[in-house]
């Protein structure tokens, strides 16, 4: 019977402990089951305080505790700070860093019996308003901040060896939550960091784009003022000299036309680069313009003894969407360069139209290039060798505009070269083409000029370019009359309206042409007015238009630009 009753007391607590180690395993099953829960939750985290506030919500199943407070300090902070805290009491509290502290950061989870009698817990006497007994601790090391988690109790005893172990297995998942954070912080504030410096970069970017636009700008007119007064004048001179004077006329304009195609190149150049260069297309003839554009190269050719040839596959039925002016930039750059390095030999121009587009390849029996070097071609102020610009002159800029126009317009240029042989070109430039819309003539005489009786006002500053233009007007039979500001023009219209045509300059002091003009249209003065103007961008052209400028013309202004402008306008 003795050894019955032992029996069943050994199967009882056998049973018992059973009981105990199924309920120890549900309760960590449970706790692992939080466990992955709080990992799920950390991993969205956004902040530290997030990351706690989880946790505060997780530690309050298992963990009886009247206060939640979390307090923190940088690595070589000397006191800690309270970070998050259940009770606002707690919130501007400074904590001293004692060897408590010290120690839960080194690993350990504390229980703590009166904690207010601790020098780290003095700073609380005063501020709260109920007695803390009890309080468990543990410490948080992060990359870059350190942390200690406080639980506070009410109670004597309030936290058990159990709430320890449990605080303890959350310990080194919240540590790992934290360093994570912390590193996606740090990643952001970088990331915060180079944006700003981005935006400051693109805003002194940006400043010093429109610095440069506004520089272009003004070179353009200063540069272009002496000129359009040199090329005017040799107009003026040539109808009246001897041919002698003619010929040296003509080496004068041609070292001034030079200046002004390395000015145009330098300016077309900086233009592409800022991205303030657009283009302005329209419906043409295309073979015309370009059959127009090769007169001249033949000429050149002819001069240098050098054998000149084009072949196109013209198709008088079609007319195509595109800037004229930029295209056939492109074609005078690339046949002006063949001719330029060919001593002797032949340059072909081949230019093939099709509905999509138009080829051009251009082959000369040129110097040639090197095959190492051609890739220079195309790179602004490089020429393929050093002594080219010494023997053949230039800048080097033409081909680095030309490469840049032809990819604007959507379209390639390749180049096969052989040192000593020559060199071709091919450029491909996507077209839009349609039918052309074919009108007859109503008259085929020529019409008369009639020029008495028209009277012009010419308004610029420049005195220079004040005596040139009108020279020029006086010599066609026009009668001028000058005014220095666009504040006198628009006076002089104010008072009478005996003119019939203006020519305003756009940059004077006191008023400007885009001013004047304003004010003359909004005046109800519907003169013709055409734009004297050096400033050559796209947006300077369509701000004359917009002003109600009739026309444009570029200086420096010669004699035939200014005929057919004034002819148009006076005798349409």
């Amino acid at each position: 019977m003795k050894m019955d009753s032992e029996y069943t007391e050994k199967v009882n607590e056998l049973t018992l402990e059973l009981q105990r180690s199924i309920e120890r395993g549900k309760q960590l099953a449970e706790e692992n089951r939080v466990i992955l829960a709080a990992i799920s939750a950390f991993s969205v985290a956004t902040n530290k305080n997030h990351i706690f506030e989880e946790l505060k919500t997780l530690l309050n199943r298992y963990i009886q505790f009247d206060d939640f407070i979390v307090i923190s300090k940088d690595k070589n902070g000397h006191q800690f700070r309270t970070a998050i805290a259940s009770n606002a009491s707690f919130n501007d509290v400074v904590w001293p860093n004692g060897v408590k502290f010290q120690r839960v950061l080194n690993g350990e989870c504390i229980l703590l019996f009166e904690p207010c009698k601790l020098d780290e817990f003095a700073c609380l006497m005063g501020s709260i308003e109920k007695p803390v007994y009890s309080a468990l601790i543990t410490g948080i090391q992060a990359q870059i901040s350190d942390s200690v988690l406080i639980l506070l109790g009410q109670n004597k005893g309030q936290f058990s060896l159990e709430a320890k172990e449990t605080l303890s297995r959350f310990r080194p998942l919240l540590e790992r939550a934290i360093s994570d954070i912390e590193h996606k912080e740090e990643l952001q504030k970088l990331v915060e960091i180079r944006t700003r410096e981005l935006r400051l970069a693109q805003k002194l970017a940006e400043q010093a784009n429109q610095s440069k636009s506004n520089f272009l700008a003004m070179m353009s007119h200063e540069l272009r003022t002496p000129l359009n007064a040199v090329l005017g004048l040799i107009d003026i001179l040539r109808g009246e000299s001897t041919s002698y004077q003619v010929e040296l006329l003509e080496q004068m304009e041609n070292s001034a036309e030079l200046l002004l195609i390395i000015i145009n190149d330098i300016l077309d150049l900086s233009r592409i680069e800022s991205g303030h260069f657009s283009l302005h297309c329209h419906w043409l003839d295309l073979e015309k313009k370009l059959d127009q554009s090769l007169v001249y190269h033949r000429q050149i050719a002819q001069d240098k003894g050098v054998h000149f040839y084009v072949q196109s596959n013209k198709n008088p039925t079609l007319e195509y969407y595109t800037d004229s002016a930029r295209l056939t930039q492109i074609l005078f750059n690339i046949v002006g360069n063949a001719i330029k390095f060919t001593k002797q030999g032949q340059v072909d121009v081949v230019l093939d139209y099709t509905k999509d587009g138009v080829v051009f390849r251009v082959k000369d029996t040129g110097i040639g290039i090197e095959k190492n070097r051609v890739e220079q071609l195309f790179t602004p102020f490089i020429q393929a060798d050093n002594s080219i610009t010494r023997n053949y002159g230039g800048t080097g800029l033409g081909l680095a505009i030309t490469k840049h126009l032809v990819e604007l317009m959507g379209g390639t240029i390749q180049v096969e070269s052989e040192f000593g042989i020559g060199t071709t070109f091919t450029l491909y430039i996507p077209l839009q083409s349609r039918l052309k819309n074919i009108k007859q003539s109503t008259s085929s005489s020529q019409q008369i000029v009639n020029v008495k009786n028209h009277h012009i006002l010419v308004v610029e500053d420049t005195k220079t370019n004040q005596m040139v233009i009108q020279l020029l007007l006086n010599k066609m039979g026009y009668d001028v009359t000058i005014a220095e500001n666009g504040l006198q023009a628009v006076g002089l219209l104010e008072r009478k309206h005996a003119f019939d045509l203006v020519l305003m300059d756009i940059s004077m002091p006191i008023m400007d042409g885009i001013a004047a003009t304003k004010i003359l249209r909004e005046k109800h003065i519907d003169i013709p007015i055409i734009a004297l103007t050096a400033h050559t961008a796209g947006s300077d052209k369509q701000n004359c238009i917009d002003a109600g400028m009739n026309d444009i013309v570029l200086k420096p202004i010669r004699s035939k630009d200014i005929m057919e402008v004034v002819k148009r306008f006076l005798n349409p």
